[in-house]
């Protein structure tokens, strides 16, 4: 049994079944996982803050904290309805080093209690609050699942050229389209850690009732928008045993069509969340390879 076998087995075996509970009780079944990371001592300091009075942010500042690289703000996953700062505590403090950036790990507000786009606000709002530190530097919107939803929405409001702060964009395996309709929801529906029913679940969670899938906004599926061009450089990665596979390879296509840089990397034997993994193999290599990415994106005004 290879790494990825192994690491399936485990994960289908020991995750429960979110869709079975109420709202509350999943996130409370979710979140009870959260185990410490091993790895404090990745970054120099943490600061915790708090932004407009309410959205609970995490700074995570390098042992060689450079000014001159962008801020990265980075949204956690968790389907818009679980995760936190806890929850991806060390692999903001991986990112931190592996990137020589400083981290703003944001804690928007969660469904079912709030409906998207609310968690938009909340991030765009800690962006704000992250950019003061060093204009010059700008910033770079990251995150995971959710996380890279909301990642990709603050791209599409704050735009790129000479007035915008970002100068990046990195999503990983973005959840991106309420409808579910790629090809993947169906080859990849079960069996490969998160499934299409629990997606959709969370999908139930972050939509106002009644809401139409197939009309909603870019502010919901930014995929939507009328215009992808101007946008900052984007780095998208997706995995071949995910549900959400087609609609991030078909993000990252939308992206590039409208000439905005993009590196997209595609991992065709991983499932959905695997990057945020400690301690597994193919999750340590896809993140040195992100790590150069993030560093090439720095280095130049747009990729081949």
């Amino acid at each position: 049994m290879n790494p990825t076998q192994a690491m399936l087995k485990l994960l289908n075996e020991n995750f429960p079944d979110l869709t079975s509970l109420p709202p509350i009780q999943a996130r409370a079944l979710a979140d009870a996982r959260i185990r410490e990371p091993n790895n404090l001592s990745d970054v120099a300091a943490v600061q915790d803050s708090l932004v407009n009075g309410r959205i609970r942010v995490r700074q995570y500042i390098p042992h060689d904290d450079d000014p001159t690289v962008p801020v990265t703000v980075y949204a956690h996953g968790g389907g818009f309805l679980h995760g936190s700062i806890a929850s991806h505590d060390g692999f903001c403090r991986r990112w931190s080093r592996g990137t020589s950036s400083r981290v703003v790990s944001v804690e928007y507000q969660l469904a079912p209690e709030v409906r998207g786009p609310i968690p938009v606000d909340d991030f765009l709002a800690a962006c704000e609050w992250a950019g003061a530190f060093n204009p010059e530097a700008g910033l770079v919107v990251a995150g995971d699942s959710a996380g890279a939803n909301l990642a990709a929405v603050a791209a599409l409001e704050y735009g790129g050229g000479s007035s915008s702060p970002l100068r990046g964009q990195v999503l990983l395996y973005p959840f991106l389209d309420p409808t579910m309709s790629g090809k993947s929801y169906t080859s990849n529906s079960e069996g490969y850690f998160v499934t299409a029913r629990l997606l959709d679940y969370y999908w139930s969670c972050y939509l106002a009732e009644g809401t139409d899938r197939n009309t909603v906004g870019p502010r919901i599926n930014p995929a939507k928008a009328e215009s992808h061009q101007g946008l900052p450089p984007a780095i998208v990665v997706t995995a071949g045993l995910d549900p959400l596979s087609d609609e991030g390879r078909s993000y990252a296509q939308s992206l590039s069509d409208s000439s905005v840089a993009v590196i997209h990397r595609h991992y065709p034997d991983q499932f959905h969340g695997f990057a945020t993994i400690p301690d597994y193999p193919p999750a340590e290599s896809a993140r040195s390879l992100l790590w150069e990415d993030f560093a090439l994106l720095l280095r130049s005004e747009g990729w081949p």
